[in-house]
């Protein structure tokens, strides 16, 4: 009489393993998936899904470069793009030259690309505005007037303008109300429709919304600045950091280039060294000089 086969404590453990195998394989590939992801942020110089989808050609430009999907993430401030960049949550971010500086002295961050305008200008400036009509005509005139600010780490709508008032004997407590209005677009809205005395904005603010600049009285404006640059984490591997700047560095070179620099109020973009930024840091080194001496 044969007696039937029972299956042997071996075989339930290799069972056991394969079936193991095949439950645990999809999660993990999930998980490959998800590190294998470029995830940008973009500082808030437009609203959400003006940042999205001005950028959505750029993200498909570096999709087909690198071969890997590319997720843009929201940052509400530029404080939150440094953030994600510092936390690894994201692996690269457009920022303003005071949020790389900070990004790039704190955590290693590397420059990828710095931007520039037409006639391949490399340059853009902070300004001081106020309307024509205001009554306002010097700096000291400021003292008991509402200005608006965008960002607490903006160069152009911040800390070049913080310098300039201090050393016009200006403090933030001599205004009657200071504002952080997010965004250069909003600053100049601000100023130009009697909402705020004066503001502080970007030169390239005047480009992104429709306002008669002749109405604006410009009451100071700073020394040349390099344009915004496009950063990686430290740790971002070589091939990956190259393969996204020559992306960058060839968008040029496609057929719908001037499309998308538009979208981008850009005309392109330059490899750039990290030192054209330390005008930056002797502006942050002499705005706490100058803080220490109120």
């Amino acid at each position: 009489m044969k007696h039937p086969y029972v299956p042997s404590s071996g075989f339930f453990a290799l069972a056991s393993v394969i079936l193991l195998f095949f439950f645990l394989f999809p999660l993990a590939a999930a998980a490959q998936s998800t590190e294998e992801t470029l995830k940008i942020t973009i500082i808030p110089h437009r609203s959400t899904k003006g940042n999205f989808r001005s950028y959505t050609p750029v993200v498909q430009a570096l999709e087909k470069k690198i071969g890997m999907p590319v997720q843009m993430l929201a940052s509400k401030t530029y404080d939150e793009a440094v953030g994600k960049l510092k936390s690894k949550e994201a692996d690269v971010a457009y920022l303003g030259p005071f949020a790389y500086v900070k990004a790039h002295d704190d955590f290693g961050a590397r420059l990828l690309v710095r931007t520039i305008d037409d006639d391949n200008t490399e340059f853009y400036y902070s300004l001081i505005i106020t309307r024509k009509d205001s009554g306002i005509r010097t700096l000291q005139d400021l003292e008991g007037k509402s200005f608006a600010f965008t960002d607490p780490n903006s160069t152009s709508g911040f800390l070049f303008p913080m310098v300039g008032l201090s050393k016009a004997g200006i403090r933030l407590e001599d205004f009657s109300r200071a504002e952080y209005l997010k965004r250069h677009a909003n600053s100049l809205l601000a100023v130009y429709n009697g909402q705020t005395d004066a503001g502080a904005v970007s030169s390239t603010a005047k480009d992104k919304v429709k306002v008669n600049f002749d109405e604006i009285r410009i009451l100071w404006k700073s020394e040349p600045i390099y344009r915004g640059p496009w950063a990686a984490r430290k740790d971002l591997p070589d091939s990956l950091f190259q393969g996204i700047q020559t992306t960058f560095l060839e968008l040029a070179k496609q057929k719908d280039a001037a499309e998308i620099f538009s979208k981008l109020s850009t005309k392109g973009f330059v490899k750039g060294k990290d030192s054209e930024y330390n005008n930056v840091r002797e502006a942050i080194a002499l705005k706490q000089k100058l803080g220490k001496q109120e």
